[in-house]
């Protein structure tokens, strides 16, 4: 028989789900309240993490000019494949020709890979010394390059040094903005992309100017000291506001990847990997092989890079307001695109206005793939969550222009390049949907 309910028993059952109720949207409120969105100590981690990503991904993206500097004065004997090697460990090498196949590497690989490590020593609250390690590393290589004069000693203190160092501080500054910024997470991480990207379109202009004025070694030595003036305001600024958590798993947390969401987002990380820097690493020699200046076209890496700092801003405060997901599906699949159009615009005017497309809507990714990462669990383990997603993405940068290097080569040239690179952004922004379908079901949630 069922039990009959009284009207008293039935009022007490209403109260206690009201209470709970109560409970939740308290707690709810509590989780947002701790998050400071902003005051002294958040903007003042922010410009850290601001002038650390200038230090650090706005001085690898300035390979360019070494490399072509390094082919016309000190390696004579080195061949310009032998010497974008220096590069390509840290950084995808941006030449005034074709890419040779095989030899091209990721710009972003050794900044990527160390991410895992990295990532979990944060969370457990081991953070400032690699921190300070890198710096230090970053710093001191870059005053040892004008006393370098054989081939093996570019590619330890330029290829190892430089790229290791920015490695043991990326997922450090990308981790430590979440501890101080949910609501306006997006904005956040977008505005400390910004600094790599302003960095990566002045540094190259520095260079070139201080060289032909004080001459290569005095250049490099003020470089170093413009970075270790920025990377000084990095380490006093940078705070984490939440205590360690030694959260169970280990290194690499394999319970993460019973989340279904996370699993789709690694292998989408994966795929978009391949074709995400591939237009980037390749605009300089295909718009010379298009028949437009050499000096132009060396400003084109410029103006990628600058309109990504403005893409990462824009895309994180739509992020904000429209879920970080949802905007990364819709700027990767117009990065697809424009990289699919890009080797059939061969005039002047044609090629700067799909680098500007490119640039902004690439520029997505990396300013949002934090507070997508966010959302798919605690925070106190994002630091190692984040950590194995950028070390899938890095193996995956590994991959990508070597094998577009494949297709340089073939009957349609970069036309074919495009069509892979650009191939893997679509699918990768498909997948990114997938992750959100699992995540938050509907056509369109944010999330």
């Amino acid at each position: 028989m069922s039990e009959k309910l009284s009207p008293t028993s039935v009022s007490v059952k209403v109260d206690e789900k009201a209470q709970e109720l109560e409970t939740v949207v308290s707690l709810l409120a509590e989780d947002t309240e701790a998050f400071p969105e902003g005051g002294v100590h958040a903007w003042i981690v922010l410009v850290g993490t601001t002038s650390g990503f200038f230090a650090t991904f706005g001085y690898v993206n300035s390979w360019g000019v070494f490399q072509a500097y390094y082919q016309e004065k000190l390696l004579h004997s080195s061949t310009p494949s032998e010497i974008s090697w220096i590069g390509s460990i840290q950084v995808r090498v941006l030449r005034g020709e074709p890419a040779v196949p095989h030899r091209e590497s990721p710009k972003h690989a050794m900044i990527f890979l160390p991410a895992v490590l990295v990532g979990h020593l944060f969370d457990i609250g081991y953070y400032r010394f690699p921190f300070l390690v890198g710096s230090l590393l970053v710093v001191l290589t870059t005053l040892l390059v004008p006393e370098c004069k054989q081939y093996w000693h570019f590619m330890l203190c330029q290829g190892f040094g430089v790229g290791i160092g920015s490695g043991l501080m990326f997922c450090t500054m990308f981790t430590i903005v979440t501890h101080w910024f949910k609501r306006r997470r997006g904005f956040a991480l977008g505005f400390t992309c910004f600094g790599g990207a302003i960095g990566a379109t002045v540094q190259p202009i520095i260079l070139r100017q201080l060289i032909s004025k004080l001459g290569f070694p005095w250049a490099m030595r003020i470089l170093a000291f413009i970075l270790l003036l920025m990377l000084v305001v990095t380490n006093l600024s940078i705070k984490r506001r939440l205590a360690p958590n030694k959260t169970p798993g280990g290194l690499l947390g394999l319970q993460t990847y019973h989340n279904i969401p996370f699993v789709v987002f690694n292998i989408c990380s994966f795929i978009t990997g391949l074709g995400l820097f591939t237009m980037l690493t390749y605009i300089s020699s295909s718009a010379i092989e298009f028949g437009i200046s050499p000096n132009f076209a060396f400003y084109l890496v410029a103006i990628i890079n600058f309109s990504s700092g403005i893409g990462r801003v824009t895309s994180g405060v739509l992020g904000d307001y429209y879920g970080p997901m949802n905007i990364m599906t819709i700027m990767t699949a117009i990065a697809g695109c424009a990289t699919i159009a890009w080797p059939f615009c061969r005039t002047i005017a044609r090629i700067t206005g799909i680098s500007v497309l490119y640039g902004f809507s690439s520029g997505a990714w990396l300013a949002l793939i934090g507070s997508a990462v966010g959302q798919m669990g605690d925070i106190e383990d994002l630091g190692r969550r984040l950590g194995a997603l950028n070390t899938v993405a890095g193996i995956a940068t590994l991959c990508g222009p070597p094998i577009s290097g494949l297709f340089v080569e073939s009957r349609l040239g970069f036309i074919s390049v495009g069509a892979f690179a650009g191939d893997a952004l679509l699918v990768g922004a498909c997948l990114i949907f997938v992750s959100r379908l699992f995540a938050a079901p509907g056509l369109w949630r944010k999330y």
